[in-house]
């Protein structure tokens, strides 16, 4: 009796072929993955450059109510003490963030996701050369080629830091053409989890103050 073939579902076909495919899978997606994290930390080095800046801004305008007058928060002493509570909330908020944002490397820690993925991508393409250019290759070459390339995928991951799971979700989201299973509703969540877990902490940090300013002003 055969043995049972389990199914798998579309866009996992790779797992019912031989290894060297499994292999060419699993490059080809953390290389698209690391590609990804790349992209979030630059984007969020910019949002963050953007916040910071924009958090000195209103610090400097909530200064500038007192001593030009523009806010006359007559004999009501709660009133009056909304401008220092604004100043001192945002100065301490921009500390604090401040030096959490620069302790963060965005900066480094993208390049070394884009290093990452340029020595997945020379793997990948040595992997489709052999596949294109070798297809008369005997069942031990095949083997000794594919355990040094798997020994060697290995050594680039050991390099560098793993990846945040929101990057290889927004990777899969973006081909779907592959992931076919996985619909556009997880396009969707995804799309709504990668705004909260990247940018709704900075544009929160943009806008409160804004608000505050605003409320004082009216």
């Amino acid at each position: 009796m055969s043995a049972k073939k389990f199914d798998k579902p579309e866009g996992k076909e790779h797992l019912d072929k031989d290894f060297l495919e499994e292999l060419k899978h699993k490059i080809w997606s953390t290389k698209g993955t690391r590609f990804t994290a790349d992209s979030r930390l630059k984007a969020t080095a910019q949002l963050s450059h953007l916040c910071i800046s924009i958090l000195s801004v209103y610090l400097i305008i909530f200064g500038l109510l007192t001593v030009y007058k523009i806010y006359n928060p007559g004999e009501d002493p709660d009133s009056a003490n909304i401008i220092a509570f604004s100043i001192t909330a945002t100065s301490i908020l921009l500390l604090v963030f401040s030096l959490y944002e620069n302790a963060q490397n965005y900066q480094i820690r993208a390049k070394n996701f884009h290093d990452c993925a340029l020595d997945l991508a020379d793997l990948y393409n040595e992997l489709q050369n052999f596949k294109t250019y070798r297809k008369a290759a005997t069942d031990v070459e095949k083997m000794e080629f594919t355990q040094d390339l798997q020994q060697r995928y290995q050594n680039v991951l050991r390099k560098y830091d793993n990846h945040s799971p929101i990057d290889n979700r927004k990777f899969k989201s973006e081909h779907l053409d592959y992931y076919k299973t996985l619909g556009w509703g997880f396009k969707l969540r995804t799309l709504g989890s990668y705004f909260i877990k990247t940018k709704l902490v900075y544009w929160t940090a943009i806008i409160v103050p804004g608000i505050i300013l605003y409320l004082i002003m009216k």
